[in-house]
């Protein structure tokens, strides 16, 4: 491997633009990506504007091989999700959510929300999280009507809510929502612990609730990763903080700051969504302005930064065909595949001696990486 080799390697996969959508859709939230072969567009007719149509298309797949002609036309819809795995389409209108089956064009679920629907994201592949004005809700396909999990904080409210997780215990989740102060975007995220119906609100315009096994403890855990950015300031912060309850056998819940360097970027720009690579115990943290930070869960330390493109990049997801991969959307209509390259982060840390215990710890886990993932040699 050279010694300019980077971690991180930017593909273009594809151009929206040459699945027939025009640069005036190509925005959040008319573009919904549920995963990385699950991409959906709200838009008009090529041939007729006065018809609204909705496009599903595999981002990964060529314009020949997957042609991106109009699967739905429907009207006065504000929202569609196509389902991760499933062919299942959400469609949104008001206090109306309905879910239709692809291959049959068919009505399977339908279920009318006492307020208006403001966010809604698919947990997994057969559970549709519903956001409303004042309460949020799971809505598992295998129910006939959705289950209310908790009530929104009055903090949030008049924000946009741009994301929703939950960890896989199903215990712990996070409500995020973005609004304006003098002219700046500021963030909260609404934290929810099931466990004692207990919330909190906390400084931060994008966070994951991944599990992560932390240095010498015998058990996983959940872990809040938040990033903010405040106003004009130069750096923005990182937090990771472990959740409980406390796991018997592990060491006492920790928590670490880190600093995101935003210079050079511009003065609107700020954390957009936050992802995590268990495999390398590495977070994600992606900007408006498609800048790119690579951090330590462990320490919240920045160990890389790197500019994607010159574009504003509206929605990523992990890419599960491909270990240590993101897809995300930029405004001017790309498709990025963003991958992490193990064995260049290891060579790149090695030559930074205050990342010494960080690349060790990525040195072990590359060593443990599946062989079916590891690069073949070039000749």
């Amino acid at each position: 491997m050279s010694e300019s080799a980077t971690p991180v390697r930017v593909e273009v996969l594809t151009q929206l633009q040459a699945h027939g959508i025009v640069p005036e859709y190509i925005t959040y939230p008319r573009v919904t990506l549920s995963s990385a072969s699950r991409l959906c567009v709200r838009h008009t007719h090529p041939g007729d504007s006065s018809r609204h149509c909705l496009t599903l298309l595999d981002p990964c797949a060529s314009p020949k091989e997957d042609p991106a002609t109009p699967s739905w036309t429907l009207h006065q819809v504000q929202g569609a999700l196509a389902n991760p795995s499933c062919p299942l389409l959400a469609v949104r209108a008001g206090q109306l959510a309905q879910v239709y089956d692809v291959d049959q064009h068919s009505l399977r679920y339908q279920w009318k929300f006492a307020y208006p629907i403001e966010h809604w994201v698919w947990l997994d592949a057969g559970t549709l999280a519903v956001v409303t004005e004042v309460d949020v809700f799971h809505w598992a396909m295998k129910r006939t009507k959705p289950r209310r999990q908790f009530m929104r904080h009055e903090r949030l409210c008049g924000m946009e809510v741009v994301g929703y997780q939950q960890d896989v215990s199903h215990m712990w989740m996070a409500l995020s929502a973005l609004g304006l102060e003098q002219g700046q975007v500021v963030g909260l995220s609404q934290l929810y612990w099931q466990g004692g119906a207990l919330s909190q609100v906390i400084e931060a315009q994008a966070v994951a609730l991944p599990q992560h096994r932390f240095s010498m403890n015998p058990k996983s855990s959940a872990a809040l990763l938040a990033a903010v950015r405040r106003g004009k300031e130069r750096t923005g912060q990182l937090n990771v903080v472990e959740l409980g309850p406390h796991q018997p056998g592990n060491a006492a819940l920790l928590s670490a700051r880190g600093i995101l360097p935003f210079k050079g970027a511009r003065s609107g720009d700020f954390p957009s969504a936050v992802q995590f690579l268990p495999h390398l115990g590495i977070m994600v943290i992606l900007t408006k302005h498609a800048f790119l930070f690579l951090a330590d869960i462990e320490t919240a330390q920045v160990v890389h930064r790197i500019q994607l493109a010159c574009d504003i990049l509206f929605a990523t997801v992990l890419d599960e065909n491909k270990p240590h991969s993101l897809l995300g959307v930029c405004r001017s209509g790309k498709v990025l595949s963003i991958s992490i390259c193990p064995y260049a982060l290891c060579q790149y840390l090695s030559r930074r001696p205050a990342s010494l215990y960080l690349s060790q710890r990525v040195l072990q886990l590359v060593g443990q990486i599946p062989a079916q993932w590891k690069p073949v040699p070039v000749e």
